[in-house]
C-alpha cells in the first residue's frame, strides 16, 4: 500500500479511537470496534479512497461534493465514498469529525462512553 500524509492521518485518527482494530475486507483496510466496521480504506499508486457512514454531516458531505475536484459521493443509507489523489484530502478537522461520526453511528453504544468528547 502506498503511504502519504493523508493516508497516515486517516489511519492514525481511526486507530486512536477506543478499541479499534485494523483488518481487511475485500482488498480494503477496514477499521472496526466491537465487531462493527465503521471505516473502509484503500490505496494504490494513483490515490486512495475512504468509505464511511454519516448522518448529521450528510448535508456537509453533499456540499463538499459540489464542484469538488476530487470525488465525494453521498450514497444510500448515509454511506459516503471519498476518492483523492495522493497528497490531497479534505481538511483534517472535517476528516476527524466524519471518522468519529461514523464510529459513533456504527460501533456498539457501550464504546461511546470511552470516546472522549462523545
Amino acid at each position: 500500500m502506498v503511504d502519504s500524509k493523508p493516508v497516515q492521518f486517516i489511519r492514525g485518527t481511526a486507530t486512536a479511537l477506543p478499541e479499534v482494530e485494523e483488518g481487511s475486507v475485500c482488498n480494503k483496510t477496514a477499521f472496526k470496534a466491537g465487531k462493527k466496521n465503521f471505516l473502509f480504506f484503500g490505496s494504490d499508486g494513483e490515490g486512495y479512497d475512504v468509505k464511511l457512514k454519516l448522518q448529521e454531516s450528510l448535508e456537509e458531505a453533499a456540499e463538499f461534493s459540489t464542484g469538488q475536484g476530487e470525488s465525494i459521493n453521498v450514497g444510500s443509507n448515509g454511506w459516503v465514498d471519498l476518492e483523492f489523489s495522493h497528497g490531497k484530502s479534505l481538511p483534517q478537522p472535517v476528516l476527524i469529525r466524519w471518522i468519529r461520526e461514523s464510529y459513533r453511528l456504527l460501533v456498539p453504544r457501550k464504546l461511546h462512553s470511552k470516546l472522549e468528547g462523545n
